[in-house]
């Protein structure tokens, strides 16, 4: 397996334009800004240096981030990690113990992801991102 670099650290909250706007100021930067339809959330993409930081918060329809965040609260919601090909990862570590959540599909910004069970990672969710070929 091999993870070439932290991709994205993601924070949920429930005020997407307060959350958006704390990182504006302390960034100086303009996220770009996503309507995930499919997945029923919004997304804030802020480009730092080496990572991408990106807020996110549901929209009506939306149930898994709105369920975090009435049993957490605003916070981290999952740090995310490239890899070379997500497909061809997961028989390893499913033999490895590790039980995925959801995927492998389409991310907003990647050809493949996965999200790994908290149960297996230390109560934190754990994204596999295959990023896709630049065109």
């Amino acid at each position: 397996m091999n993870f070439k670099k932290v991709n994205h650290i993601s924070l949920a909250v429930s005020d997407f334009d307060k959350g958006v706007g704390v990182f504006k100021k302390l960034f100086s930067l303009e996220p770009e800004i996503h309507f995930f339809e499919e997945r029923r959330l919004k997304i804030a993409i802020f480009y730092l240096q080496n990572l991408m930081f990106e807020i996110i918060s549901p929209m009506e329809g939306e149930e898994k981030v709105k369920k975090f965040l009435e049993k957490r609260g605003d916070g981290i919601h999952h740090i995310a990690f490239e890899v070379e090909n997500v497909e061809g990862i997961v028989k390893d570590l499913q033999e490895k113990g590790f039980k995925i959540v959801e995927g492998p599909r389409e991310g907003i910004k990647s050809k493949s992801v996965i999200f790994l069970d908290p149960k297996d990672t230390g109560r934190v969710l754990i994204e596999l991102v295959e990023k896709k070929e630049k065109v």
